[in-house]
This record gives structure tokens, sequence and C-alpha cells, in this order.
């Protein structure tokens, strides 16, 4: 106190003190440390009695005597819309009292301030800020000049942290009549501004006329000679059927051939010496013919088992291992082959989305492994009935064909395809799921 009094009764001593300040407000690192200096160090340049740092960004920042407010105390509950109704209320520096607020505020000034208070707006173009100065004496010239000049350095030294708004500029604008029909009809225009609706899918690269392998017969698989992406040639051996029981048959059937045919063979002896046995002999012929037609039948079952490739290409299968011993039908599926360079463009398009995918949409796919080189493609069908995907959705199965003179992509490349439909108004673009969605959710 003895320092404030001598720097109070000295125009020199004022002077060191308020440039003291102004350099430690200036060189602070962060606004915290400003806040602090600003309400608690300032007492050796005036006395106070109490002292608050507002902004409208963060509320009241710092309040003397206190490390850190308490944001749900009374006193700052309380003194949160004293300081907005400042701002509003005195763009410069003034001396306040209890009767420049409104009557709520009012009636708590004296339990939570002194008489008498000072006002110092340190608001920037970024925010709004103040700072709140209160003692039990009336504040004289000289004390109100000091504290203006330290406001406009704690000004400058919180415009240094503090990124301005862009849109803050524009507010002057807006608040003129003209102002608000040149944004009414900006937004109208903007909203009207046709673009291209569009879609997005999961989607990949598949064979375009790929070659099913098929089971020749009922069985079991016994083995696969080729492995996926593998290059086969025509007539190259793919994957084989258990022989186990068709090879049992065709023992029984050359046996029961053999029988038939040593009865023929003793019964056409016999017919020499017995009329009856000439009788038998057609029967007998006709059971060994039988015999002999089973074998065969069985013998080119037993050759089929093993399937060779139908056309040169590359091996489209999933994991071998899961095929062994597993039973098939005749006519099931087992694997495809396909050209390499003969592929086109599956994609998923969800239920929702299905809408914008038509016939002879433009299709692009961003591949994940060249996403800077887009394929560009020409939708061809698009399914009518959504399917079940492997990861448990229904989505619309989309076929498209690639551009001529475009560069094919790898057989199994993944990507994300973009789907163009209609033009249509930004407005329409960007509401249509959530209208969608209320009409689903509330029926209009």
């Amino acid at each position: 106190m003895t320092v404030s009094r001598e720097r109070r009764g000295d125009g020199t001593g004022s002077l060191i003190a308020l440039l003291d300040l102004q350099r430690r407000v200036l060189k602070a690192g962060s606004p915290a440390e400003v806040a602090f200096i600003a309400v608690n160090e300032v007492h050796v340049l005036v006395p106070f009695r109490q002292a608050a740092l507002w902004s409208g960004r963060g509320g009241v920042e710092a309040v003397s005597g206190l490390a850190t407010p308490e944001a749900n105390a009374p006193f700052l509950l309380w003194l949160e819309p004293v300081f907005r109704h400042l701002a509003r209320r005195h763009p410069e520096a003034a001396e306040v009292t209890s009767a420049d607020l409104p009557p709520v505020l009012a009636e708590q000034w004296s339990e939570w301030m002194p008489p008498c208070a000072l006002w110092v707006p340190i608001g920037s173009e970024a925010e709004e800020a103040g700072l709140l100065f209160a003692k039990d004496h009336p504040w004289r010239a000289t004390d109100r000049l000091l504290l203006a000049y330290l406001g406009d350095a704690v000004t400058a030294a919180r415009a240094r942290f503090l990124r301005p708004s862009p849109f803050r500029s524009w507010l002057p604008r807006l608040k003129s009549r003209r102002g608000r029909i040149a944004l009414v009809l900006g937004g109208i225009l903007v909203a009207l501004m046709p673009v291209t609706g569009s879609v997005l899918a999961p989607a990949d690269v598949v064979p375009a006329h790929p070659v099913v392998v098929r089971s020749p017969l009922d069985g079991v698989v016994d083995r696969i000679h080729v492995r996926p992406n593998d290059t086969v040639t025509e007539g190259q051996s793919l994957f084989d059927l258990d022989a186990t029981t068709l090879s049992g048959r065709l023992d029984v059937a050359r046996q029961a051939h053999a029988t038939a045919e040593a009865e023929h063979r003793q019964v056409a002896q016999a017919q020499v010496f017995d009329q009856k046995a000439k009788a038998q002999v057609a029967i007998l012929q006709g059971r060994m013919e039988e015999k002999a037609a089973e074998a065969r039948w069985l013998q080119s079952q037993l050759d089929r088992i093993r399937v060779t490739a139908p056309r040169a290409g590359v091996v489209v299968l999933d994991d071998p291992s899961d095929w062994i011993g597993r039973p098939v039908a005749v006519g099931e599926k087992v694997m495809l082959v396909a050209d390499e360079t003969d592929t086109e463009i599956e994609a998923w398009a969800s239920v929702a989305d299905a809408g914008e995918a038509r016939p002879g949409a433009r299709l692009t796919l961003f591949l994940n492994t060249a996403p800077l080189s887009p394929v560009r493609a020409t939708v061809r069908t698009v399914a009518y009935e959504a399917a079940a995907r492997p990861d448990g959705t229904l989505a619309h199965r989309i076929r498209a064909t690639l551009e001529d003179g475009s560069d094919k992509p790898r057989l199994g490349a993944k990507g994300t395809a973009r789907i163009d439909g209609d033009t249509v108004p930004l407005v329409w673009w960007l509401f249509r799921r959530p209208l969608a969605t209320v009409r689903q959710t509330l029926g209009f």
C-alpha cells in the first residue's frame, strides 16, 4: 500500500507503473496470464477492492484474489448478465453503479460489489470483452485515464491469441435492410443452384463374360488343382471329384456283366441239344447288354470326375480349402474362368439410394489402389430387387460397362463408385434424405 500511495501521489511513479504493466501484459504468453495481470497486479497502479475480466466466448475468466473462478458460483452467475448488459450499453470506459443495471440485477449489487465501479471495454473484432473494477469511493479522473490506457494494452495482448471470425466483418452490413434482402436473395440463388445428384456405392471390378465351371455330377470335391488368380490354359485340370463311390459301382457293374456274359454263353451252347434253352438265349443276351451299358455309363461318369478348363483365362475362386470335402450337386458352380482384360464394374447401391441409379447413367470408380486415377463407365443394368450382401445389408446390384479406350483395371480391384443422376436443385440434394426420413417416421 505504501508503493501504491507513492505512485498515486507522484505522476512519474504512476507513468512508470503503467509502462511496466503494459510491458508485462504485452509480453504475456497466454490469455490466462493476461487476465491474471489485469485483475490482480493492476492494484499497484490504481487501488481497488474487486476486479473481474469477462469475454463473450469464455464468460468470467478471472476474478481478483481467485486462482480459478468456479463457473457455478453464485457471484459469477450474477456477474455474467451484468457484464453482458454493460457490454451492450457502454462501448467506452465509464463509471457504473447499481442504477445502470436492470432492477433484477441491481437488487443484488450491494451483496456482491462495492458501490462504485468502473467499466473498461477490452473487446476486439474477434470477441466482446471487458474489465470491471470496483471500490468503495468514487473514481478520480486520473484513475479512469490510467485504467483506460491499460485496457488498450490488454485488448492488444488478447488479440494476439484470438482469430477473428471471417463473418464478423459482415455483421454490420447484415443489420441494414439492403443487407438482409441481399442475404435472402443470395440464399435463394444458392438453394436453387443446379447440381448433379449422385450417390456413392462400394464397387469392385468383376469379369464381364466369365465361363462358369460347374460340377458335372453329384459328388464330393476331392482336390483343387488351382489357386485363386492362377492363369490356366484350355484343357488344364481344375478340380477332381471323389471317385470312391463310382469306382465301387463300376466294379460291381463289370462283375455283373461278366456273370451275365457267362450265363449267356452257357445257354447258347446248350440250345443245340435243349429246345428250352433257345427261349432263354434272347433274355440272357438282353441282360448281358444291359449290364454292359451300365458299366459303360459308370465308366463315362468316372471319366468326368476330373474337370478341366473350358477356355484360357484367370481362375476366380474363393479359398480352395473351403471346397475340399464339400458335397456338390449336378450343375453347382464351383469357380469361374475369366478373361483378365474383359472386365466390368459391379456396384451395390443401398435401398435408399437405388432410385438415383438408372441404366445409362455415368459411373466413376475411384479405386482404393489408385484414387487419383478414376475409371469411367456407363451403368448397364440395375437389379430390380435388393439382395443380401455378405455383411448382412440389403442393396441393389449394379453392373456398368467400361468406356472404350479407358484403361482396364485388374480383376478384383475394389473402390468406391459415384453414380451420377439427374440435375436437381442444391436444396433438394441436401435435404432429400432428411425429408424421406421425416416422411417415413411421421407419415406425411
